[in-house]
């Protein structure tokens, strides 16, 4: 196992504080105050057409990777297929399309590209596996009754998805596990093995999440509003299989091994934010704009969802210090944190597997990209003036120390 910079719990003892007080310890170290860099970046190439004859017209830009030689794979939802566009911004080739044959999509959840260029489509009654060229290799059927809906954004270096989640429906109601569980699943028809039980907190009593329908019919869920402030489970893969996750209220990323031992952690003594009047108003308002997002967005998808009112929204004590990670091509692990209004608008870290701070990007400076690729390349899905969906690619050149 590699040295890690461990910190006692005790400095996140105080999880009742408003956390704008200074940290104590050597400045540009995980106990001490925000080193701050400046990304210094130039811009590669956009893509995203509005004159709906062009390649590059999307419908709904879903997820974009980066293969190893810098090809940006751009993974559109509406049209069901995968662009395959260079390192210089033109079109390669065209992955998949809509149909049921071999090398055709329907109705797909994810498509997560490996580092060589191939392919994992994950569908609702299905797993396609594509070869780097986009040929067909071979269909793994799902049952949602048995094997399940299969939901996972990420593989490990064998090919074994990492899911998220496996959903069953089933005559009878299953007893759901608690925590969340993080599930290895083959695709070689094994069963899925958990390899982690990350933590949540226990559901609220008046939580009437509730599933309808059937796989022929399609599936509606009626979901709760829930609590908001709700301590995210988030992960990311390292280049050797480890999970950097995080599930705390408290600044705290568990590195997970293969075996699903928490191998070490990275911390900083930085205190949640206490919930008041201001910062519930903040997460009605937020709540509104995401509802309207989403009833604006359905689609034919086979699964339906109708959300709870926002009076039914009930929220947390307090705000939990990060709401997300990603890690690089270097494996540097990008760490975000909540704003003053407990938005994902905070400053983000760069740290090290090994505990090492590289420093903190301001929340005016570069965001978190939606790809990192090789050579520094980070992909960002954005709405043009036209609100039409582009992919923006720009590569990093250096993280500069402020000052």
């Amino acid at each position: 196992m590699p040295r890690l910079t461990l910190l006692s719990l005790a400095l996140l003892a105080a999880c009742g504080d408003t956390g704008d007080r200074p940290t104590t310890g050597a400045a540009g170290t995980l106990e001490g105050p925000d080193a701050i860099l400046n990304a210094v970046t130039e811009e590669v190439f956009t893509v995203g057409s509005a004159t709906g004859d062009d390649w590059d017209t999307f419908g709904s830009v879903r997820s974009v990777h980066f293969d190893a030689n810098g090809n940006l794979h751009i993974f559109d939802g509406q049209a069901e297929h995968i662009l395959v566009v260079g390192p210089e911004g033109s079109l390669i080739r065209t992955v998949g399309g809509q149909g049921e044959g071999p090398g055709e999509f329907e109705n797909v959840t994810t498509a997560i590209v490996a580092r060589d260029g191939s392919y994992t489509v994950l569908g609702f009654s299905h797993i396609d596996l594509l070869a780097p060229d986009g040929e067909y290799v071979r269909r793994i059927n799902l049952d949602p009754m048995t094997t399940g809906i299969v939901i996972a954004r990420m593989a490990l270096p064998d090919g074994r998805l990492v899911a998220g989640g496996i959903m069953r429906f089933g005559e009878e109601e299953e007893e759901e596990e608690e925590g969340h569980p993080i599930h290895i699943f083959p695709l070689d028809g094994a069963e899925a093995e958990l390899l982690y039980t990350a933590w949540r907190p226990p559901d609220e009593e008046e939580d009437e999440t509730s599933v309808s329908g059937s796989a022929e019919t399609g599936m509606r869920v009626a979901w709760s509003a829930g609590r908001a402030f709700e301590p995210f489970v988030n992960y990311d893969l390292l280049t050797d299989g480890r999970l950097a996750l995080i599930d705390s209220i408290g600044y705290r990323v568990k590195l997970i091994g293969l075996d699903g031992s928490v191998a070490g952690t990275i911390e900083r003594p930085i205190a949640p934010l206490a919930v008041d009047d201001a910062l519930m108003e903040a997460a009605r308002d937020r709540y509104r704009e995401s509802t309207a997002r989403r009833n604006a967005m359905r689609t034919n998808s086979p699964i339906q969802i109708d959300m709870e009112g926002v009076e039914g929204l009930t929220f947390a004590d307090e705000v939990p210090v990060l709401y997300g990670l990603k890690v690089d091509w270097e494996d540097r692990i990008w760490v975000k944190r909540r704003g003053p209004t407990g938005d994902d608008d905070g400053p983000t870290d760069i740290v090290t597997p090994d505990g090492d701070y590289v420093g903190t990007l301001p929340p005016e400076g570069l965001r978190t990209p939606d790809a990192f690729g090789p050579g520094g390349l980070l992909a960002y899905i954005e709405r043009d003036e036209l609100d039409l969906p582009t992919v923006r690619v720009v590569r990093l050149v250096a993280l500069e120390p402020e000052g």
